[in-house]
Formats: C-alpha cells, sequence, structure tokens
C-alpha cells in the first residue's frame, strides 16, 4: 500500500539532530531535550500506528520519497518499505531509543557538550531507521554508513581523552573492512539482477555460485557491524563513550544491523546454503569465544560489551540455521534487558563518581535499591534462569540449530555436495556451553556489584540516580519479561512449546519473518529442562565463588588455573596479535611509503623537482634577457653563424 507519512519515521530524527546541532548551543537546555525526545517519541507513535494496522489484507506500507539517482541501467529510488519485519525494529529503535534518551537528560545534563550529544544521537536513530526502511541495497548502505559515523562521533564524543578517541577511531575503521564486503555484495547483485532492490533480489533465482559470492560479502559486512570474528574488536574498547551510548549503539540498534541484514535477505542466504553454515559457524564460535573472555573482565560495561558480542552470536547461529525468526526474536528481547543492563551500568557509574572497577563496588544493593532490582531482572532473563524472554528467545535459537535440516544435505560447490549432519548437534552442544559461561559471568558481575560489602574508597556515599534515570530501568526490565510472549503466541496455537513447528507457523506469529526456511521438529520440554539446567548450573558456580567470597573467588581461578585466568583477563591477546601481525606490518609499510615513495618521489621529484628545473632554467634564462645589448649582439652573432655554418658549410 502506498502511503505518503512513512518518510516521517526517519526524517523527525534528522530535523531533531539539524535543530540540537546548529541551534541547541543557544537554546534553552528544557527546549533542546523537548525537540530531542519528541522527535523520537513522535517516530515511535508513526511506527506503533502502522504496526497495528498491518493485516493479511495489509502486509506492506511504501512510499517512494524521490528519485535519487541514475547512472546506466541503474536507477535509485529513496523508497521505504514497511512490514512485520522493518515495523518490528522501528518500533525497537524509536521505542528502546526514546527511553535512552530520558535517560541521557539525567545522565548527560551536567556536560558543557550536551547539545551536540542529543545531536549525534537523534542523527543515529535517523540513519538506523533509514538502514531498517529502506528498500533498497543502497538506501540500506546510506543507513549503514550514517550509523558508523555516529558511532565514531558518540564513542569519541569525549575527544579531548586520547583513549577515547582512539577507540572512536578503532570503531570507524574496522567497520570500514566490513563495509567494503558489503558494497562488493551489493556490485554483485546488481551485475546479475540489474537491480537493488531488495524485494526484486529476494524473488529472483539465482546461480548459487553468484548467490554465494554475494551471500559472503554481505556476511563480511555485518561481521563488521555486528562485532563478529574476527572483526569484533572494536566493541569492547567502544565502551568508551557514554554509557546511554553503549546501550542504544552496542545493545539495543547498531550491531543488530547485520543480523537484521541477514534476515532481510534471507532468500538470498537460503539460496546459499554453504554460507548459511558459515554464518552459524562464525556465530557459535563468538558467542563462546566472547563469553569466555567475559568471565575475567573486572570493568563492568566491559562484562556487558562481551555479552553483546555473544549474544550477537547466537542471533547469527539462528540465522544460519535458517531460524530467522528466532534470531530476530533474540535481536528483539536482547535489546530490552541488555539496554536495560548497560543503563543500569551507568546509574552505577553516575552513583559511584565515575568507578568502573567492580573489584571497587560490592554490596550496593543497599544503597540503590531501583538499581539492583532492575539490573536482578536483565540477569535473570539474559541467564535463563526462569522461562522469561532470553530463555525462550536463546532456547528457540538452539533448539533449532540441532534439528534443523539445512546442513543434512548440504551444497558447497555448483558441482558436488556434502553431508554436514554433524554441525546441527556441534552448534547446539558448543552454544549451550556458551550460555552456562553467560549465566556464570552474568551473576559474577551482579554478586561482585550488588552483595557483599561495599569495597569502594572511604568517604565515597554511593547514591540513587534521579527519577530521570531510573524509570527508563524499570520500563526496560518489565519489557525484558513481557517480552516472552513474542515467543509464546506459537507454542499455545500449535501444541505444547515448540512440538510440530514448521516455518509457515513462524511465519504465522506476531513479527512474521520472510518466507524460506526448512522445517523442523523439537523435543521441546526435555529442550527446555536442559536450557534450565544450563542456566542454573552457571548461577551455581558463580554463587559458589562469588555470592560471600568476594574478590576470594577471583583468587581461587588465579591459583587454580593461573594461565587460563590469564589469558581470559588479557582478552586472549587479540589486540596484540593484531598489533603484531596487522598494525604494526601496516604502519612500517606506511612509513616506508611515506620515506621513499613520498618523499623522495611525489615530493622530491614532482611536488619540489619540477618547480626546481623550471626555476633553474628560468634563473638560466634570465641571464640572457638582462637589457645588455652587447651581450645581445654576442648571441646574435652566434646565432647567424650557426646558420651560416649549417646552410653553407654543412648544405
Amino acid at each position: 500500500m502506498e502511503v505518503s507519512w512513512l518518510q516521517l519515521v526517519p526524517l523527525l530524527p534528522l530535523i531533531g539532530a539539524a535543530i540540537c546541532g546548529l541551534c541547541g548551543k543557544w537554546l534553552p537546555k528544557a527546549w533542546l531535550y523537548a525537540v530531542a525526545l519528541v522527535s523520537v517519541l513522535l517516530s515511535f507513535l508513526i511506527g506503533l500506528s502502522a504496526f497495528v494496522r498491518l493485516s493479511e489484507e495489509t502486509q506492506l506500507f511504501h512510499q517512494l520519497s524521490f528519485n535519487w539517482f541514475s547512472a546506466g541501467a541503474l536507477r535509485v529510488e529513496m523508497a521505504f518499505s514497511f512490514d512485520r519485519l522493518s515495523g518490528a525494529l522501528t518500533l525497537v529503535v524509536t521505542g528502546v531509543g526514546f527511553l535512552i534518551h530520558v535517560y541521557s537528560v539525567g545522565y548527560i545534563d551536567e556536560d558543557p557538550g550536551y547539545w551536540r550529544y542529543f545531536a549525534y544521537l537523534n542523527l543515529f536513530v535517523a540513519a538506523m531507521l533509514t538502514l531498517v526502511l529502506g528498500d533498497n541495497l543502497v538506501a540500506m548502505f546510506v543507513g549503514w554508513e550514517g550509523v558508523g559515523l555516529c558511532s565514531y562521533l558518540l564513542i569519541g564524543y569525549w575527544f579531548t581523552d586520547e583513549e577515547k578517541a582512539y577507540a572512536g577511531r578503532k570503531a570507524f575503521v574496522v567497520n570500514r573492512i566490513g563495509d567494503l564486503g558489503f558494497l562488493i555484495g551489493i556490485f554483485i547483485l546488481y551485475r546479475q539482477t540489474g537491480t537493488v532492490n531488495i524485494a526484486q533480489i529476494n524473488s529472483a533465482a539465482l546461480p548459487i555460485a553468484v548467490a554465494t559470492m554475494a551471500a559472503l560479502c554481505l556476511f563480511i559486512g555485518a561481521t563488521g557491524k555486528s562485532a563478529q570474528l574476527p572483526l569484533y574488536v572494536w566493541l569492547p574498547d567502544a565502551m568508551a563513550g557514554p554509557t546511554p551510548v553503549s546501550a542504544l549503539i552496542h545493545a539495543a540498534t547498531m550491531v543488530t544491523a547485520g543480523v537484521y541484514m541477514v534476515a532481510r535477505l534471507s532468500h538470498l542466504y537460503v539460496s546459499a546454503p554453504g554460507i548459511l553454515a558459515l554464518v552459524a559457524t562464525v556465530g557459535v564460535l563468538t558467542a563462546l569465544w566472547a563469553a569466555l573472555i567475559g568471565t575475567s573482565q573486572n570493568d563492568i560495561k566491559k562484562v556487558l560489551a562481551y555479552s553483546t558480542v555473544s549474544q550477537l552470536g547466537f542471533m547469527f547461529i539462528g540465522g544460519g540455521g535458517g531460524a530467522f525468526f528466532a534470531g530476530t526474536m533474540h535481536l528483539i528481547t536482547h535489546a530490552f534487558f541488555k539496554a536495560c543492563l548497560f543503563l543500569c551500568s551507568g546509574a552505577v557509574i553516575h552513583g559511584l563518581h565515575g568507578e568502573q572497577d567492580m573489584t571497587r563496588m560490592g554490596g550496593l544493593r543497599r544503597y540503590m535499591p531501583s538499581t539492583r532490582w532492575t539490573f536482578l531482572i536483565a540477569t535473570i532473563a539474559i541467564t535463563g534462569i526462569l522461562p522469561i524472554s532470553g530463555f525462550f528467545s536463546k532456547d528457540e535459537i538452539l533448539a533449532q540449530a540441532l534439528h534443523t535440516r539445512a546442513y543434512s544435505f548440504l551444497t558447497l560447490t555448483p558441482g558436488g555436495s556434502t553431508h554436514l549432519t554433524w554441525l546441527g548437534p556441534v552448534i547446539y552442544i558448543v552454544g549451550s556451553f556458551a550460555a552456562f559461561l553467560t549465566s556464570f559471568y552474568m551473576w559474577r558481575c551482579y554478586f561482585l556489584t550488588f552483595s557483599g560489602e561495599y569495597r569502594g574508597p572511604e568517604g565515597l556515599h554511593p547514591h540513587e540516580s534521579p527519577a530521570v534515570m531510573t524509570w527508563p530501568l524499570w520500563i526496560l526490565a518489565a519489557l525484558s519479561v513481557v517480552g516472552l510472549v513474542l515467543g509464546l503466541p506459537q507454542a499455545w496455537v500449535h501444541g505444547s512449546a515448540l512440538q510440530g513447528w514448521t516455518w509457515e507457523h513462524f511465519s504465522e506469529g506476531l513479527f512474521a519473518m520472510p518466507r524460506g526456511g526448512w522445517p523442523a521438529e523439537f523435543t521441546p520440554w526435555q529442550g527446555y529442562g536442559i536450557a534450565l539446567l544450563v542456566g542454573w548450573a552457571g548461577w551455581a558456580c558463580s554463587y559458589a565463588l562469588y555470592y560471600k567470597r568476594g574478590l576470594e573467588g577471583d583468587e581461587v581461578l588465579s591459583r587454580d588455573v593461573p594461565r587460563l585466568r590469564r589469558t581470559l583477563a588479557n582478552k586472549f591477546y587479540v589486540d596484540e596479535f593484531y598489533g603484531w601481525a596487522i598494525v604494526r606490518p601496516l604502519w612500517a609499510f606506511a612509513r616506508g611509503l611515506w620515506r621513499v615513495f613520498d618523499a623522495w618521489v611525489i615530493d622530491g621529484l614532482f611536488v619540489n623537482g619540477i618547480p626546481a628545473l623550471v626555476a633553474w632554467i628560468g634563473a638560466l634564462a634570465r641571464r640572457f634577457q638582462n637589457g645588455d645589448v652587447q651581450r645581445y649582439a654576442a648571441v646574435t652573432a652566434l646565432g647567424v653563424a650557426a646558420l651560416l655554418y649549417v646552410f653553407l658549410v654543412r648544405g
């Protein structure tokens, strides 16, 4: 259905960003806050109204804003599409984004650059909405690059601090590596199909070789934006930005862009089952890798950062198993409880006057009751010790991985195929162990922060945050609980839990996804029992080590497994390895080019050499043009003698 209001969804935050950025320094604070918050709230209300109006008769709203450009046969339009998938993401971006804007009013109020902060925040929301609603790959790429720019600006918001400025540059550079792959994928699809429209690409019959290459290149882009192996290293350092930025960009929105892209192009990925296997493999390895590192971090935001990387891995397990609905459902539930956790960590840091080290916390339940309870609810949601939102979405992903038929007859090359029936069970086992580690390190984080006795500096009195910061926590905590309904309707309608679910059943759910997956059979109660056992096992291990022993738990681990503990605390030395294997050689190569090619060839020969030659010739010519008549006569005589020699003697 063609509509005329859809462009307002990304346009309103863009207008808010322009007002905050251009006029915010001179506006009263209350006015600026009103502009920033109302622009996002109106986008949320428009999206909610549209989502409610979606039905079997009206499955899509579409608007062509303008014809952007044409180049030969390529015609690119700035057009927006709103269906159940993009609508669900729109509500997450604007709804969670609005709560983070409200929280930011209290968090950033005393910062002198508050107007710049809200301009960046509004601009980020506008870019993310463009990414989600764009109906073609070029429009999606505009939003894709836009959120990358905004993440650079927001991570390095306190740019006078070199550590924070470096973190922003690192995020920008690492994302550019993935974005190159995304761009090449667009070129491949356009060359094959003659269009960049997502709906037309999803309906095109693609040769498996083309589908494989395009899907691989696009997934490289997703590994950068969604922080998967090997391009995840920017996300933990991105915690240098303000905590609400971490909640918005690195929990609820930007880092989920790769997951959304895979779900939006589900037909392409179903046409390339070899890449689906790669997506699931990278996802499960990332989930395990980040969870292991998270068990030994002491910075509260770093723990949550590695948790985000790990949970993104679970989402890609869902996409790689053809469970696009399950992966997207975990994206939505994760946005609720992870945004809550990040904002709670911001409240803790705010209450401790900037302290982020959990070894200097403890006993905060007495000082910060609202923050403690909301952090506890979100921790329960992510660890799955009770069947609420995170439990259902994560367990569905693992169940799909275990029983999917995607790898039973997997075509890896145009001329052959192979059986990888073992891949699903291996992903399930490794994913379940990563879920155990998730429960362990999240409860460790909770116990070290809120249990035991206060370990902070003497004379520092922790305090609860103002109401403008605590109310968003309670709303997100409530959403972390009620988010379980996203997974329940199909279970109640189609029998006991997940028994007998097929892709057609998924498409009847609240957030129906594009068709194109494989049927799957489940043994739900056994799966639920194992998932609960895994969650409670992680809680029990963490409880035994940290509930009353506090930091002694870390001392026990450091004594029993010192090398492993040190390796995990140093994040497997990945940054050091990248520095040794990639960064330093590139710097050396660039410095060599500068000293040899730039200094000698470019500057020495062309920039400085040619002008010096011209100057020398000019100086020489000036000797013959100095006004001396006798010299002119001598030169003329020499010229005449030369002509006589040529014509009379040589002739």
